[in-house]
């Protein structure tokens, strides 16, 4: 080999290694611009599902609205825009909201576009990303694993006592759907629970419920938090006696502020210290009891003494918890949601039963 032929070798490894480097440095500006995009895509899948969700959540939040579709939309885009992607600000124009009302769903589409890196070297400057998110509030409920300690009688927005308000059907839920009477008494105010003798239900019953089997301390935190235990529908539970003057005080404070930190101001809207809200901390959930059918209680109101009285759960009612007023503790009915069959639900909807579903 002379060296010519050498020096030629040389100058062609030299023309390869570099053509190999520009290959190289390509793949990995592809890899690293591809994973930026993977991270906006996943950032926009999450606007685009809580937007779904504080849409949907329109529909048990205020229910009876004759503007439903409009309401739904506006707090869908509110949150979107409450947002970013990857530290971009979302625009109006990026995000698609629709509202089926019919269905009780909200679809949201987000748009991004995003700024490439090394991409831009091969002229690719922008690539666009997107995610789509429906979420719905089902009809039917299946359980809850966050309820306040109280059960609330199926007959607790008729003025007749309970068992005339049966035969009346002035009840939440008949046959397992949600009545137009209850409907009709969204945001109305009612007692959940009272320390007055005179409104107990029976000698020692003051509508409180045994969900933990933990005594007047989990009662108490169990209202200021969550029951640590999962309540479900058609499941009875016996009643926890006794009046829970303190740990009730105690818990209803803890939970809302003591005066209460936010206030109602109408069906779906209230007043918080961070200005109007369509969600407060006070919107809870608690379990409705199968007054009408409990063996025995009617058509004189005899309630079992003690604590061997068995509640059956027949659906969930959401209401706002105003405060204590004196000796009762007062609320507002948002909404109710009834117990059906795990076939219709899946077994997966909540008390609240709002989520994010697929379609095909």
């Amino acid at each position: 080999m002379n060296m010519n032929t050498s020096k030629k070798q040389e100058g062609f490894v030299i023309v390869v290694v570099a053509i190999a480097l520009i290959v190289l440095v390509g793949f990995l500006a592809l890899a690293i611009d591809i994973g930026v995009l993977y991270s906006a895509r996943t950032s926009a899948q999450g606007v685009a599902d809580a937007a779904a969700l504080a849409g949907a959540y329109t529909y048990i939040d205020n229910p009876t609205a004759p503007n439903l579709s409009q309401l739904a939309q506006d707090s869908a885009l509110q949150v979107a825009l409450n947002n970013s992607i990857m530290g971009q600000p979302i625009a109006a124009s990026d995000v698609t909201v629709t509202p089926d009302p019919a269905n009780r769903r909200v679809t949201v589409d987000v748009q991004s576009t995003q700024n490439t890196y090394f991409a831009r070297a091969f002229g690719i400057e922008t690539a666009s990303v997107g995610a789509q998110a429906v979420a719905e509030a089902a009809k039917y409920a299946a359980g809850s694993p966050c309820t306040k300690p109280w059960f609330i009688p199926n007959t607790v927005m008729s003025s007749s006592d309970a068992c005339p308000a049966c035969g009346t059907g002035e009840v939440l839920i008949s046959g397992g759907e949600v009545t137009a009477f209850a409907q009709s008494k969204f945001g109305s105010e009612f007692r959940v629970t009272s320390n007055d003798p005179g409104n107990s239900l029976a000698p020692g019953v003051f509508y409180a419920i045994d969900l933990t089997k933990g005594g007047g301390s989990d009662y108490r935190d169990n209202i200021a938090t969550c029951v640590n235990t999962y309540v479900r529908c058609l499941d009875s539970y016996s009643v926890l006696t006794g009046d829970k003057v303190g740990p009730t005080q105690q818990g209803v404070n803890a939970l809302i502020g003591n005066p209460p930190d936010d206030t109602w101001v109408s069906l779906g809207q209230y007043q918080t210290p961070q200005g109007l809200s369509d969600s407060s901390k006070a919107v809870v959930v608690a379990p409705i009891w199968d007054t009408c059918g409990m063996a025995g209680f009617c058509p004189g109101g005899n309630f079992p003494s003690g604590t061997n009285a068995n509640l059956q759960i027949i659906g969930f009612a959401v209401f706002f918890l105003e405060g204590i007023q004196g000796n009762d503790v007062m609320a507002r009915l948002v909404n109710v949601a009834s117990c059906s069959s795990s076939s219709e639900t899946g077994g997966t909807v909540l008390s609240l039963p709002l989520r994010l579903v697929r379609t095909q």
